[in-house]
Order: structure tokens, then C-alpha cells, then sequence
């Protein structure tokens, strides 16, 4: 049996090495990292370190990963451990059951990302950072739909990994539709878990909240989160697991769906993952966290409580305030000239403005249809691609704004006189970095009202002479009246695309 590695004496505070990138054969793409060290760090200790695998650990500033680890520390809370946050790539993709994709073919390289994990990542970390190769000092974790993966990851690689951390798991991942005759035994983690065997040592930390959702598909008062989740722990009862022995499962009141919640129990997991004996009962995360931790200082707490504060629908009235409708909408307005915009304008976006109709109202239809259309798709739906690598619906939504806001600020530019070229964008560039796939479909569509309010706001403030006004772009010349017509052309383009390829996948 290995020693433990000796709890610090002084030093509580953690060491973060950010921006590591390691080149995958597995994933064919390179995978980027961040590594978090102990206090008090030996790369020559005599035994190795305990090491966590986390997946979506771009999130590791959003769950306050660092600060919580510090006070764990400050309390003796944990034995030292290293933390490995790999970052997402695509999501849909590469997380899920390495064994099977879902009904829609989400989850298709999930095989990809178990054979990483094994042949690269690991691996690389133990020759690194001197973490052990142990499976009983290793554990993986996730949320959501990452949970899923380091569910299945332990269950079926106990040589690799022995424990498993999942907050939130996507354990509906199922390979038939809810039209399609489904039933609970189409869920395909409790269907590889019935078919398997439990390996000795193996350990689950389960996690949901009573908010997660509101889906509750057999209306038997019980959300499917929690109901998915209990299920699975029956199935590993089966199989000789004993509950709080082998399976913790946590069930937070009030709990969401996001990483706010799973910052906050983040404590309880660490400490059945990496508990340090010299601490005879868990500590409570108020205990360890206080009020405050979750936000860090006073003043980004009071900044965090004023942004998560309910909104009214509409802006407060002040006197004399006007409101949208009080601007002018002119009743036509005429087409760009040829010339005055570049080439692919005219064979993309300018033909979807139909000839007599008025760019304006165009744009305001259109973010009603967005409404309409995408309103009522829970979260996991929203995630849907209709092939392997294109976008998902959110990042679809996340993009139509970008450039929505490029144009807009192009248009701002031109229509005051900016005698200098402005850059272009790289779209492909854009949408990973804006990590759509890990904000709520909610969050966006508030966007999406409030980006459209103001590209509103801002068009019909332009006088005609201003919307004739001609810059230059990396592209070309481009007037703001080509500008205008762009915007909504641009977003029929992937009206046309979700109501074709995404929504009949969703039937």
C-alpha cells in the first residue's frame, strides 16, 4: 500500500499552471489544460500524488476551483492531490458512453476521448507531475453530459481509475426517442451497467439538484435528473455497491443545473475523494467557504448579486423616456447599389430580404421566430447537431449574434465617417471561444432580445445619408444600408438551416 503524501505544514495555497496543450492522435485536435498543484508540491516525493481528472475544466474559474482547494487546505481538510482540468472540444461530441452514441449520433466520439484519457493524458501527468497510476488513487469527474463520461470512463477502465465524481449527470443519454417507443431501458448507462460487472474498490459520488430541470417525462411528480440518477444507483446496488459505503449520492435543494451549484458542493466531493484523516468529520461547505467564497471578495460579490437579481421585462421608465416603437420606422427602404458591398452579400444575404419588404421589420420578425422556434428546447436538445463536427443549435444562436454585432459596429463606424479598414473575422475562430454549449439556452436568448433591441435602436437612428455612407472592410467596400440588409439575411441563412437540418431531428 502506498504512503500517504504528508499533509503542508505552512503554505495553504494552490499553484496553477494554465494554458498546457497536449497534442492528441486519439482526438485528432490539440487538447488544452490546466494543471493545479498542491501546496508544498514535490515532484520528487517519495510517493506519488493522488490525482483528479477533471472534464470541462474550462469551467475551473467558474466553479472557484482554486479558492475552494485553498480553504480545504487551510483546514486540512484534503490530502495533497494534483488536479488535471482538461478543456472541452466538442462537447456533444466527444463526451458520453464510449460504447454507444445517442439516438441522434451526439456522443460519437466518445471512444476517442476514453482512448485519450488512457493512451495521452494519463500518461502524460504521471510522468509530468508524478501523479500515481494507481486506479484506488485516481479519480475522474464531470457535470452534466462530461459526468456522463467519467461515469462510464471508471466503469469500464477500473485498471485505469477506481472512483467517480459526477455533478449533475446526463444519465437520460438514451438510444431511442420519446417518440420513437422509448422506455426506461433505452437509458444507455443504465443499460451498460446492467450488462457489466462491478469492480472491486469501485466508488460513485453522485450529485443532482431539485432544480436541475423541470422535465419529468413519466409525470410521476419526480424530475428525471434525480429520477435518472436513483435508478442508476439501484442498478449499481445490484451489483453489490452499498450505499454511503460505495455510493454517495447528494441531493441539493434549490440546486441548478450550472456551475454556480456545483461550486458550492464542490467541498463535499473532495473531501470522499481526497479526505485527510486528520479531519474526523467532514466539514460543511459553509464551514469551510463561508457566505462569501463563492464570489470571492465583498465587492465582486455585491457586483454578482446585483447581475443574478431578478430583472423587470422592461428597462425602469424615467421621465420622458421614449421606448423602442417611439423611433422612426420608415415605411421602405431601398436596396444597397452593386458595388457598395462585397460579392458573396449579394449570392448569401441580400437575396433573403425580399424585394419591397423592409430590413427593420424583417429583424424583429425574426427574433420572434427565434422565440418561437427555440423557446421551448430544454438544454440538452439545444446542444443538437445534425452531423458530426457543425455546429450545435446554441452555437448556431451564439454566432448569428456575433455577427450581428460585427455588422452593427461596422455600420456605427461608417455611418461616422471612419475613412479606415476595419478587420475582418474569422468565424470559425469565434464560435468554440465562445463556449456556447456551456451556457444556458435561457441566458442566450435573453442575448439574443437585448443584442436585436439594440441593432434596432441603432438603424433606424441613421438618417439616409447615413446609411449611404461607404467603408472598407477587409472584404471591401460596404455601405451601411448593405450593412442592414446583411444582418437579417445573414440570420435567414440559419433560420433556413435549423427548420431544415436541426429541428426535424428534434420530432
Amino acid at each position: 500500500m502506498q504512503q500517504p503524501v504528508s499533509l503542508p505544514t505552512q503554505n495553504t495555497t494552490v499553484t496553477v499552471v494554465r494554458r498546457l496543450r497536449l497534442a492528441s492522435r486519439a482526438l485528432r485536435r490539440t487538447v488544452r489544460f490546466d494543471v493545479v498543484l498542491p501546496p508544498g508540491f514535490d515532484p520528487a516525493a517519495p510517493a506519488p500524488y493522488p490525482v483528479l481528472y477533471l472534464n470541462d475544466g474550462q469551467d475551473l474559474r467558474r466553479l472557484h476551483l482554486p479558492a475552494t482547494l485553498n480553504a480545504l487546505y487551510r483546514h486540512r481538510a484534503v490530502r495533497p492531490f494534483v488536479l488535471v482540468a482538461i478543456q472541452a472540444g466538442v462537447r456533444v461530441q466527444e463526451y458520453g458512453t464510449a460504447a454507444y452514441a445517442d439516438y441522434l449520433g451526439r456522443g460519437g466520439r466518445a471512444k476517442h476521448y476514453t482512448e485519450f484519457l488512457l493512451s495521452e493524458m494519463m500518461p502524460y501527468a504521471q510522468a509530468r507531475y508524478h501523479v500515481s497510476a494507481a486506479p484506488s488513487e485516481v479519480v475522474v469527474a464531470g457535470f452534466s453530459l462530461s459526468g456522463l463520461a467519467a461515469f462510464d470512463f471508471v466503469w469500464h477502465h477500473p485498471e485505469a481509475a477506481l472512483r467517480a465524481g459526477v455533478f449533475s449527470g446526463s444519465f437520460w443519454w438514451r438510444r431511442r426517442a420519446l417518440n420513437q417507443g422509448y422506455t426506461d431501458a433505452d437509458r444507455l448507462m443504465h443499460l451498460l451497467v446492467r450488462e457489466g460487472q462491478a469492480a472491486p474498490g469501485q466508488r460513485f459520488w453522485l450529485q443532482t439538484g431539485t432544480l436541475d430541470e423541470t422535465n419529468d417525462r413519466n409525470n410521476n411528480g419526480i424530475i428525471d435528473a434525480i429520477e435518472d440518477t436513483r435508478d442508476l444507483i439501484t442498478e449499481l446496488e445490484h451489483h453489490g455497491l452499498q450505499p454511503d459505503r460505495d455510493v454517495r449520492y447528494v441531493e441539493v435543494a434549490g440546486g441548478h443545473h450550472n456551475q454556480r451549484t456545483w461550486g458550492r458542493i464542490l467541498p463535499d466531493f473532495l473531501q470522499w475523494a481526497f479526505g485527510s484523516a486528520e479531519v474526523e468529520q467532514w466539514l460543511m461547505p459553509e464551514q469551510l467557504l463561508g457566505h462569501r467564497h463563492a464570489w470571492g471578495s465583498p465587492s465582486r460579490l455585491a457586483r454578482h448579486r446585483r447581475r443574478l437579481r431578478p430583472q423587470p421585462p422592461t428597462l425602469p421608465p424615467y421621465p420622458g423616456a421614449a421606448s423602442l416603437t417611439d423611433f422612426p420606422m420608415p415605411a421602405t427602404v431601398s436596396r444597397p447599389l452593386p458595388g457598395q458591398y462585397p460579392a458573396y452579400f449579394d449570392a448569401s444575404y441580400i437575396p433573403r430580404v425580399p424585394v419591397g419588404a423592409n430590413p427593420l421589420v424583417q429583424l424583429e420578425q425574426q427574433l420572434r421566430e427565434v422565440q418561437a422556434l427555440m423557446g421551448m428546447l430544454t438544454d440538452a436538445q439545444a446542444l443538437t447537431n445534425y452531423d458530426p463536427g457543425k455546429w450545435s443549435i446554441k452555437e448556431v444562436l451564439l454566432h448569428v449574434l456575433d455577427s450581428e454585432r460585427v455588422f452593427a459596429y461596422r455600420a456605427l463606424c461608417f455611418a461616422r465617417g471612419e475613412q479606415q479598414t476595419l478587420p475582418g473575422f474569422d468565424q470559425d475562430a469565434y464560435v468554440p471561444e465562445a463556449e456556447a454549449n456551456n451556457r444556458p439556452l435561457v441566458d442566450i436568448l435573453t442575448e439574443y432580445v437585448a443584442v436585436r433591441a439594440a441593432t434596432l435602436a441603432l438603424f433606424r437612428s441613421f438618417t439616409p445619408a447615413q446609411l449611404d455612407r461607404v467603408g472598407t472592410t477587409a472584404s471591401g467596400p460596404v455601405s451601411v444600408r448593405a450593412l442592414l440588409f446583411a444582418i437579417p439575411g445573414h440570420e435567414a441563412h440559419h433560420l433556413h438551416l435549423l427548420r431544415e437540418r436541426y429541428l426535424p431531428l428534434l420530432a
